[in-house]
């Protein structure tokens, strides 16, 4: 009875699918792309910029705060993805409790850039084989829609900041750098050519 089963079932399959014609040629073709550990790399060290950034603004030891930032940094070495990720926000947010400023420290607004670089970069780097490639391509489909939530949070943490009454140099330092980004990858997709 089962053997003929299996054997109905394979004549129903070479019946339907193998019909002795050729299979079509297709071609494949790659665009440049960016190995994954850069993105691995990239991810690991926003996550210790935030973590150590956040430290800075608080009051906390700092043998400790260091020595967190390297654990969780460390996870984000061995297991790439969005559980480091965002473990690494709320480290940070519970860290900024510590602030001198805390519950409504104006660097929030700043560190908030950081805080979804990280989570974008997780989320790649979960994607990702440290021997993988992906295309710039790929990178660029989000990247306007993440560049502009960036640069309209670091305009939100300089306008906070400024009204703290804190200078703003390194934040319109970044904040051009970010502009400059964006504007170079609207640019580079539109060359100004009817479609």
């Amino acid at each position: 009875m089962i053997a003929t089963v299996r054997s109905r079932l394979r004549a129903w399959w070479r019946s339907r699918y193998e019909t002795g014609r050729p299979l079509p040629a297709v071609g494949v073709g790659l665009g440049r792309g960016l190995p994954g550990w850069v993105l691995r790399a990239a991810f690991v060290a926003a996550v210790l910029a935030l973590l150590l950034g956040t430290a800075a603004r608080t009051t906390l030891v700092v043998e400790f705060d260091v020595l967190l930032a390297l654990l969780v940094a460390g996870w984000a070495v061995a297991r790439p993805g969005p559980a480091p990720a965002h473990v690494a926000l709320v480290v940070a947010a519970l860290l900024l409790l510590g602030s001198t400023e805390a519950p409504f420290d104006p660097a929030v607004l700043w560190l908030a850039p950081l805080g979804y670089v990280v989570s974008r970069l997780g989320w790649w780097a979960s994607r990702v084989g440290a021997t993988d490639r992906v295309e710039l391509a790929a990178l660029g489909r989000t990247a306007v829609r993440d560049g502009v939530v960036v640069v309209v949070s670091l305009a939100i943490g300089g306008a906070a900041w400024a009204s703290a009454g804190r200078p703003v140099t390194g934040l319109v330092a970044v904040g051009v750098a970010a502009l400059a980004a964006l504007a170079w990858t609207v640019a580079r997709r539109d060359d100004g050519e009817a479609r």
